[in-house]
Order: structure tokens, then C-alpha cells, then sequence
């Protein structure tokens, strides 16, 4: 197996690039994007219909939004880099200097509905994209509360590759987990992907740290914030190509039935 890149690792995320992170981890619909999509359209047709969602840490990326559209009536998009929010609003502004995220809608119609979509298709559902989303924000994991202003808690948290993707510390990552989840309302719904195995991760010549989790660590730190095992859905997938950082990618759906007590994890 080829041995994996070893660019100089930063913690400092203002180096972060938008740009290269999607080109390197959204340049086609590979076999990752593709797990992704699937357990997206998955989880979201077991919701009930209606409330409001909040995309945490959604970093410059809008995939996870693609199959919410039906589902939930408000979408919040947050992230910590200002870099991030101003990608995304250049997408929901149909700024031309955006990332090309057609591909990935197209692919999602196309695995929702079981059959080809037309470029009109894809477009009616771009617009519906943005028009679900009504507030961009910052957000920031190690702060309680992590949004300020927040009046009420969401119906449904996604939050994909943020917590272990912000700390190469065990603890910090957990407390990032409870600040996060502390935004759901009781029986509220989680929907979370998260890096396997991973020490850090690649963008561009930089790498960025990362934890080191397993579904077990993941399912022990939800059942300590509130969620029932029993209520605890977890399927994985394996890197899709030999260069990745990280083993594979984690994606977890979980009810919120208790209200986590406040304190360090």
C-alpha cells in the first residue's frame, strides 16, 4: 500500500483552504461522496416532516442539504471560518466563482428517485436549496453556548467531519460533541459523519489535526450526552482511495431523550 502524504501539520485553521478542501475531498461524487449521499437521503426520509435544521460546522460544503429539501421547512448554516461561510454564500448567491456542486445534486436526485434527472431537475432543486436556507452564521465548538443568540433549540443537528476534525485531543473533542448535541432539543434528531482512524487530514500541502475514533468511542461519548444506545444508528465505509489520512468515515443517527448535564464531559 502507498505510504500516506506527510505535508506539515498546522492547528492554525485560518491556513485552511476552501478551495483545496473541496477540490481534493469533492472533486467528483466518488465512492465516500456516494455513502454519504445514500445515508443522507436515508436518514432524512425517516424524519418526520416539518421543524428546522441546523447544518454545524458544514465547513464550505452544502451536500448535506441536497435531500433535506421536503423534509425540514428552515435550514441554519454555520461554520467557524469565515473563509467557509463566505464559499457558501457565494453558492446560495449564484456567484459563478462558487464550487460546481451539480454533480453531487444530480447524483442525489438521481439516487432518490431511482431514475435520471434533467439539468432543469437539477436547477428546481438548487433553488429550493437556497431558498430552505434563511440564516448563515458563525459557529464556534469550544464556546457554551457554540452559536450566540440561538432562541430555541433545533429539531436536527448535522454536523459532518467538524468535532474530531478541529482537535488532535481526546477531551477537547468531547467537550466539542456536548456544545454541539447542547443545540438539539429533546427528541430532536442528530445526524453526524465523522473521520475513522484518522490523525489528521490532508488540504492541499497542509494537514490539519485530527482524533483518533472508532465507532465504539463515538457511541460511548453520544450515550454520555444523552442519547439512547438502543436509538443509536452507526454504519461505516472504508477511505476510498489509499491516499487518505484517515481509515474511512463514520455516520451516526441518534434521538436526543435526555438533556446532558452541563460540566465537562
Amino acid at each position: 500500500m502507498p505510504e500516506r502524504r506527510a505535508p506539515s501539520l498546522t492547528r492554525d485553521f485560518t491556513h485552511f483552504d476552501p478551495t483545496a478542501y473541496l477540490r481534493e475531498y469533492y472533486g467528483d461524487v466518488g465512492e465516500e461522496n456516494l455513502a454519504l449521499l445514500r445515508f443522507m437521503i436515508e436518514t432524512y426520509r425517516e424524519l418526520p416532516r416539518g421543524g428546522r435544521l441546523l447544518d454545524f460546522g458544514g465547513g464550505p460544503t452544502i451536500y448535506p442539504l441536497i435531500s433535506a429539501v421536503g423534509r425540514v421547512d428552515e435550514v441554519h448554516f454555520s461554520d467557524y471560518l469565515p473563509a467557509n461561510l463566505d464559499e457558501v454564500r457565494r453558492w446560495l448567491s449564484k456567484d459563478p466563482a462558487a464550487f460546481n456542486w451539480r454533480d453531487f445534486v444530480r447524483r442525489a436526485i438521481e439516487l432518490e428517485t431511482e431514475a435520471a434527472c434533467s439539468e432543469a431537475d437539477v436547477t428546481r432543486r438548487e433553488t429550493e436549496i437556497r431558498a430552505l436556507v434563511t440564516k448563515v452564521m458563525r459557529c464556534d465548538a469550544s464556546r457554551t453556548p457554540p452559536i450566540e443568540g440561538v432562541e430555541r433549540p433545533y429539531d436536527v443537528v448535522v454536523t459532518n467531519f467538524c468535532a474530531e476534525s478541529a482537535t488532535s485531543d481526546r477531551w477537547q473533542w468531547r467537550a466539542y460533541v456536548v456544545n454541539i448535541v447542547s443545540l438539539l432539543r429533546p427528541g430532536g434528531v442528530l445526524i453526524m459523519s465523522a473521520l475513522k482512524g484518522a490523525g489528521s487530514y490532508a488540504v492541499g500541502s497542509r494537514r490539519f489535526p485530527a482524533v483518533d475514533i472508532s465507532e465504539d468511542d463515538l457511541i460511548e461519548l453520544l450515550e454520555e450526552t444523552g442519547f439512547e444506545n438502543k436509538k443509536i444508528e452507526l454504519r461505516s465505509v472504508p477511505a476510498d482511495r489509499p491516499s487518505r489520512d484517515y481509515d474511512g468515515l463514520i455516520m451516526a443517527v441518534a434521538r436526543k431523550e435526555n438533556i446532558a448535564e452541563p460540566g465537562n464531559p
